[in-house]
């Protein structure tokens, strides 16, 4: 295990291995620290769902503020779940971890651990840009109501308090049974903590999604290099050389035949981890793009909703289409194989290695998909069909508001 540490500390999945520690769900490390944060994060997280509930029950006759409640209800109730089902899940994602440094090892040819590192580089590099985007618009987020009551206070000095309250309160309700003009500082940093560790959460999950995708990607590109290479020198009709190259040829094709298995294997380990909370994460971002896109339409005259409200509505685009986008991403890279098999110059291999290399395209002709409930295939169509759903969703509520 120590060993396995010092691999990720010293690569370029330093990143990684921070982020996950900073949410408790690094499988190497040490459990009594894991259990700590565990029992922190559970007292804060129900503290704050059992007051979002209260407040649901006692606007329950309005049906729009009720919509007000449900956004960030549901946020809270997903980045809870994703939480259990990661630790629960914490044996798996150790499983694809060692297999990550077991590939690394694995490697035979230069050229083959400069692509999988390519694919890492662009993994780390976009990681860094995705968690950047997210975090921000979580601090925009959070942050807006403090600043609006801030500059609140300074332009209206003589405003009556109570009004001056239900201004700046913050973008979802909380009923804390407290003076809320009393309570409103410690009301702010509760739930900014809240809605920044679960920004933290889902973009360590999807992070580590990337970098999953991303290696399985690597190792794809990996074996095309070594298909389309099978043949390292030309047949120029010595008995030799022609023995030789299709000995080459024939452990390139075993080579590859193993890889292949390899990288099936890994993808399959991706979907069978993720399966469940994307299935839960479409249908729930699916809702919540037509319940926040209808609050943003009906409080693009409150500046101090306003913000938040398209901060959240960004975010959930961005991670709808970061999510669809890696899955196609897996679809993509297991086409090129076909393709790269296809070009081969089977006809001058042997009989032997003609039958391997018919396994290679007979199975990479079958779709290799990450899979939301295993009936959902995450894609640029999912996206699509997303889009288009809380598009309509959003329609109806405008038609009866």
């Amino acid at each position: 295990m120590r060993n396995v540490n010092e691999f990720f500390r010293e690569s370029n999945y330093n990143n990684l291995r921070i982020l996950l520690t900073i949410c408790g769900v690094w499988p190497f490390q040490a459990f009594a620290k894991r259990c700590a944060m565990y029992v922190a994060f559970t007292v804060l997280f129900v503290s704050v769902m059992i007051f979002e509930l209260v407040c649901l029950f006692k606007v329950w006759p309005d049906f729009f503020e009720v919509f007000d409640c449900l956004s960030m209800l549901f946020f809270s109730i997903t980045s809870t779940f994703k939480l259990i089902y990661t630790v629960y899940k914490l044996p798996k994602m150790k499983t694809l971890l060692l297999k990550i440094q077991e590939h690394w090892c694995s490697l035979k040819t230069d050229q083959e651990i400069k692509i999988l590192r390519s694919y890492l580089l662009f993994a780390r590099n976009l990681s860094y840009i995705y968690a950047g985007t997210i975090v921000g618009h979580a601090v925009i987020f959070a942050l807006t109501p403090l600043i609006t009551r801030l500059f609140y206070e300074k332009s209206v000095g003589t405003i009556d308090a109570s009004n001056q309250t239900q201004e700046t309160q913050p973008t979802y309700r909380i009923n804390y049974v407290l003076d809320l003009q009393m309570r409103y500082i410690p009301l702010l940093i509760q739930c900014s903590i809240c809605e920044v560790y679960y920004t933290i959460l889902l973009t360590a999950f999807n992070v580590f999604y990337l970098a999953c995708v991303q290696h399985c990607c690597g190792l794809f590109a990996a074996l095309r290099y070594r298909l389309e290479r099978a043949f390292e020198s030309e047949d120029n009709g010595d008995d030799l050389v022609t023995t030789f190259t299709q000995n080459k040829s024939y452990s390139n094709i075993v080579y590859s035949v193993r890889k292949h298995a390899e990288a099936i294997q890994f993808a399959i380990a991706i979907e069978s981890l993720y399966r469940l909370p994307f299935f839960i994460h479409m249908i729930v971002n699916g809702s919540l793009l037509s319940i926040v896109g209808f609050q943003l339409m009906t409080n693009k005259e409150n500046i101090s909703r306003l913000l938040p409200y398209a901060s959240y509505l960004n975010a959930l685009m961005l991670n709808t289409f970061f999510e669809n986008w890696q899955g196609q991403k897996i679809i993509d890279c297991n086409e090129k194989v076909h393709e790269s098999a296809y070009k081969l110059q089977w006809y001058r291999m042997p009989v032997v290695s003609q039958k391997l290399l018919i396994m290679i395209m007979m199975r990479s002709k079958k779709p290799l998909t990450i899979t939301a409930g295993k009936f959902i295939v995450l894609s640029y169509v999912t996206f699509n069909a997303i889009m288009r759903t809380a598009f309509s969703y959003f329609t109806l509520l405008r038609s009866v508001q």
